[in-house]
């Protein structure tokens, strides 16, 4: 059994203001992804687990983040980030 679910919608024309894509992922351990910049806003909601954020301000200064069940972060257009899922509790 899948662990992931993923889907783009294929309707771009309020792209602007409107949902294109969503997914669901239980990790693995130690998971992780990027340093990677994307041209779309994207949210996470973290359901269970834990794990670290690391995104860079807007002076290019990388800031890390304990993000915990229940929370969730904006990621902008540009933005370089990585993520990555906690070893024991991800």
């Amino acid at each position: 059994m899948s662990n992931i679910l993923f889907s783009v919608f294929p309707n771009e024309n309020f792209i602007d203001m409107s949902l294109y894509q969503f997914g669901w992922e239980q990790c693995q351990p130690s998971h992780s992804y990027g340093p990677a910049a994307r041209n779309h806003y994207l949210f996470h909601y973290v359901i269970s687990g834990t794990g670290t954020l690391m995104a860079d301000d807007t002076s290019g200064i990388t800031q890390t983040y304990s993000v915990k069940s229940g929370q969730g972060f904006l990621i902008f257009p540009q933005q370089i980030t990585t993520y990555i899922a906690d070893q024991k509790l991800p």
